[in-house]
């Protein structure tokens, strides 16, 4: 994957990204992990055609944190994992997942993949989600244009105690601010407002590739809903996320995908 295709203007992308890291990684060019990222973004898609072999290969795996989702099942009020915006969060996450045992209904958009041009949303994307389909038991497509029927049936499944994953990253519409390192991360507020208006429990995700090539997919444990008001509690919702998430992207910074979208 080349720079390019992840920001049109890699200086200032570099720029963002030393600003917020301020003092943190300090013997870490942001240039290098622009580069990183493009390599990351290459592996990735490797694994993706690599998963095509007859012998059904997957990425070596590594989980953690799973017992939290299934005593969130035993309440009855269903799940929803808010999985960090990395290049593993896609089909290494998913895979985690299956290994799980769980059958999660995925919310996803017909731009997830490849392109968002009319012709990759038609032939290409379909590479990718071809594969983590396999690991999932639902794909929810967001409309390029309204999202409320997604958004009922995704509110269906958890009334019916099923596991809902969000990838946690803008998105197009409403977006909720936090503070992240020495900037600001910026979400679409989707996975807490589902689980505030369903009582299902939010749990952070981070699937990233370790030094000996496994993908470890952790679930953090819980996030509470507290505020007086859903905006309230929604908004708390992602500052939480913002902090846990610190530690991963510090550790791993090359392969979180949000670089480009602070």
């Amino acid at each position: 994957m080349a720079i390019g295709d992840l920001t049109k203007d890699p200086a200032a992308a570099a720029a963002l990204i030393r600003k917020t890291l301020g003092a943190r990684l300090a013997d870490t060019d942001a240039r290098d992990i622009l580069r990183g990222m493009g390599a990351e973004g290459i592996l990735t898609f490797f694994q993706v055609l690599k998963a095509y072999r007859p012998d059904g290969w997957t990425p070596p795996m590594r989980i953690a944190g799973f017992e939290r989702v299934t005593a969130a099942l035993e309440q009855g009020r269903g799940a929803v994992l808010w999985v960090a915006h990395g290049f593993h969060g896609h089909l290494g996450a998913k895979v985690g997942f299956h290994s799980a045992g769980l059958k999660v209904v995925h919310l996803s958009t017909p731009a997830h993949g490849f392109s968002a041009t009319k012709f990759g949303v038609r032939y290409l994307n379909r590479i990718q989600t071809r594969i983590e389909d396999r690991y999932i038991g639902e794909r929810v497509l967001l409309p390029l244009l309204g999202q409320n029927a997604a958004l009922q049936t995704l509110v269906k499944r958890l009334r019916a105690n099923h596991v809902v994953s969000i990838t946690g990253q803008r998105g197009t519409g409403r977006t909720v601010a936090a503070p992240f390192l020495d900037g600001t991360l910026t979400l679409a507020p989707g996975a807490p407002m589902l689980a505030h208006m369903t009582g299902a429990q939010l749990f952070p995700v981070f699937a990233f590739r370790a030094a000996d090539g496994a993908i470890e997919v952790t679930v953090e444990t819980k996030i509470t809903m507290a505020g007086a008001t859903r905006d309230e509690a929604v908004t708390a919702a992602v500052a939480a996320y913002a902090t846990i998430s610190e530690p991963y992207v510090l550790r791993y910074p090359s392969q979180w995908l949000s670089w480009v979208q602070l």
